[in-house]
């Protein structure tokens, strides 16, 4: 279904308040205007949205996010731009925690600009983060008052949560970078990101939303992917540990049986050339029957063993691919991740 852009609809809605702004005037001078000067920052907002032409991917995240007109007007009125990659830091250059930089809204000059996703397992975060940005734009606009009561019932909403929710560490990043944020941040990340809040912080969030639903759907969905990845890198990198640990066992024994063996067939080939060392030919047959037998039996575990090591690097192998491919979602969304927080294992290539 094509979706309605924001420009036709302001349009309609632009003259009908200059209608009723003309007959005010007329009728009673005062309240129109008075009603103009409390509500010029909408009118300015209208205006600035009309004259917006999004694009068609624009226009599908307010679709997709399930926003409302009202999320929609600020949204558009942030004239937002959807920035490649190679341009992105020119516009924001802070590092955002557990999504990396995706997305910014300037209080300079209030316009949002979204990073371009181009990784198609990962463009479900895009609607997600233009209302995340759209919600800033929202803050911004709120009064003192409305501030501090929405500030308590984010605080609930985050404390439901539970001290084990990954928000939190990413919402103490976000204050030790800059602590005036946690309120903003919360204010974001929960309306685009939790499904459950409290009843009186979800009738606010309708305003901007007309189905919140959407696009707690939509970041559930990115974060599943990582969530996938990385529980396989998890039992991958457990499984190796656990295999590496009985290989070194086994190859501890190899090698002891190994060495033993080496010193008995050193002995047996020096009594051999020894006349008269073997009372019998039967016994020298027996001595040496024996040690061909530990031979073989050593010969079996060296092939256990190899065999052990060769899926065992079959398994690092794999992991090795999903770090890569970690690595390339990471990057699909702006995160370039430090050493210590990339999943390695270490190398054991094992070798007889």
């Amino acid at each position: 279904m094509k979706h309605l852009s924001l420009a036709s609809r302001i349009g309609r809605t632009a003259l009908v308040l200059a209608g009723t702004a003309a007959l005010a005037v007329q009728g009673a001078g005062v309240w129109g205007a008075t009603w103009v000067a409390e509500n010029q920052v909408l009118l300015k907002d209208q205006l600035v949205a009309y004259q917006f032409e999004p694009s068609p991917a624009l226009n599908d995240y307010v679709a997709y996010s399930g926003l409302s007109d009202t999320g929609e007007l600020y949204l558009m009125t942030s004239l937002p731009q959807i920035v490649p990659s190679y341009e992105f830091d020119r516009y924001c250059s802070r590092s955002e925690p557990g999504i990396g930089v995706l997305g910014c809204y300037t209080l300079r000059d209030q316009r949002i600009y979204l990073y371009d996703v181009t990784d198609a397992r990962l463009v479900s975060i895009e609607p997600v983060v233009a209302a995340h940005e759209m919600l800033h734009a929202a803050w911004a606009r709120l009064s003192l008052a409305q501030r501090e009561k929405i500030a308590l019932l984010l605080e609930e909403g985050f404390a439901s949560l539970g001290s084990d929710h990954p928000l939190v560490e990413r919402i103490a990043t976000y204050e030790s970078e800059d602590p005036t944020s946690r309120i903003p941040e919360l204010y974001a990340i929960l309306g685009t990101e939790v499904g459950q809040l409290p009843q009186e912080l979800e009738e606010h969030y309708a305003t901007y939303f007309s189905d919140r639903t959407k696009v707690v759907s939509l970041s559930a969905e990115v974060y599943a992917v990582f969530d996938s990845l990385s529980g396989e890198l998890l039992n991958l990198s457990n499984d190796l540990e656990s295999r590496n640990a009985e290989i070194e066992g086994l190859r501890y024994t190899y090698e002891e049986t190994s060495q033993a063996l080496r010193v008995d067939v050193l002995a047996f080939n020096d009594k051999a050339s020894t006349p008269g060392a073997f009372p019998s030919k039967s016994e020298f047959e027996a001595t040496r029957a024996a040690l061909v037998e530990r031979q073989n039996r050593l010969e079996g575990m060296r092939v256990a063993l190899q065999t052990k090591i060769g899926e065992y690097n079959e398994l690092l192998d794999e992991l090795n691919t999903l770090n890569d491919e970690v690595s390339e979602l990471n990057q699909g969304i702006n995160i370039t991740l430090e050493a210590k927080d990339e999943l390695v294992a270490e190398d054991h290539s094992l070798e007889e």
